[in-house]
């Protein structure tokens, strides 16, 4: 069975514009234990993208999280699959 975790924040983009972008991230755990993780980076009413979904190495959901948070948050900062 899949054990889904929703999670909302938001972040600054360190670099060009600067903007706050509201990101949805939705962690998976699968029954083999693996995760796997899909976002969705919006500014304003805007989808800007993505970012690359990488494969985690997190063994537990909440490590997943956070791996998955520091992976979006480097998408974010670098433009990786994300339209400033």
């Amino acid at each position: 069975m899949y054990r889904p975790e929703l999670s909302r924040f938001q972040y600054t983009r360190k670099h060009g514009k600067r903007r706050t972008y509201d990101v949805t991230l939705n962690v998976v755990q699968k029954e083999s234990g693996v995760c796997a993780y899909a976002a969705w980076v919006q500014f304003g009413a805007e989808f800007k993208g993505s970012g690359l979904m990488l494969p985690l190495v997190a063994r537990t959901q909440d490590d997943a999280v956070q791996e998955a948070r520091i992976l979006i948050q480097n998408d974010i900062d670098h433009l990786i699959g994300i339209v400033e």
